[in-house]
């Protein structure tokens, strides 16, 4: 049993690192305006406050965008739908991380 044991513990410990050192794949433009598609109705100023879908999906998309590849991957996917989006605000827009209390923002200017 010992003789089993060992070898099979040594290749779950493999898969754990190898899997962990994947990681999640990178998001997809479709996979990002998914999440920020509750956000719509703030950021065309028919409500007064992001809900809280709006920020959860912000908050997961700047979770899942951690390289800075990431991150203009997703501004240049954001910019683009934006640009499609009538009566768009810009100012409503930049001000979403604050006004969801994220600690981590996706400032697209300063990249």
């Amino acid at each position: 049993m010992k003789s089993v044991l060992v070898p099979f513990l040594c290749l779950v410990a493999m898969l754990v690192v190898t899997v962990s050192a994947i990681g999640p794949k990178p998001l997809t433009c479709e996979q990002t305006q998914f999440l920020v598609k509750p956000c719509l109705d703030f950021v065309t100023d028919k409500t007064t406050a992001p809900s809280i879908s709006c920020c959860q999906g912000l908050n997961e998309v700047i979770v899942l965008s951690p390289t800075k590849d990431e991150r203009l991957f997703i501004c240049k996917c954001l910019k683009e739908e934006g640009s499609q989006i009538p009566n768009l605000d810009l100012g409503r827009t930049k001000s979403l991380p604050k006004l969801c209390n994220l600690s981590k923002t996706l400032d697209c200017d300063s990249l």
